[in-house]
């Protein structure tokens, strides 16, 4: 926390909603995505956590309406309400020009 009450975090985060949220697709399932960073994501799930704290994951995050999909991988931070964050490895991380399309197509549907 910063002076102020502030979280300061080291990448810029874009947080979806239904039905525009990408989907983190890997060998255990397809899972809605609910936010994305150069350096991380979170995913949902409905029931029974198949990942726990500090396992390895990769796969695939496909964003809607044929805009692409990147290849992503590295460890599970944290597992919390249905919620799973992932903090990405060097090499399996989401560029920064794909997280700046993506806050651009989202202003321009009003919704960010």
């Amino acid at each position: 926390m910063t002076e102020g009450g502030q979280n300061q975090r080291e990448h810029y985060r874009i947080f979806y909603r239904a039905p525009d949220q990408p989907v983190f697709q890997c060998d255990q399932g397809k899972f809605p995505v609910v936010d994305i960073s150069e350096g991380g994501f979170r995913f949902a799930f409905k029931k029974g956590a198949l990942f726990m704290e500090k396992d390895y994951l990769e796969g695939t995050i496909f964003f809607p309406n044929k805009r692409g999909s990147v290849f992503v991988k590295g460890q599970v931070l944290r597992v919390f309400d249905r919620e799973i964050a992932v903090q990405l490895d060097a090499g399996g991380r989401i560029p920064l020009a794909k997280i700046m399309e993506e806050q651009r197509i989202l202003i321009q549907k009003g919704k960010l």
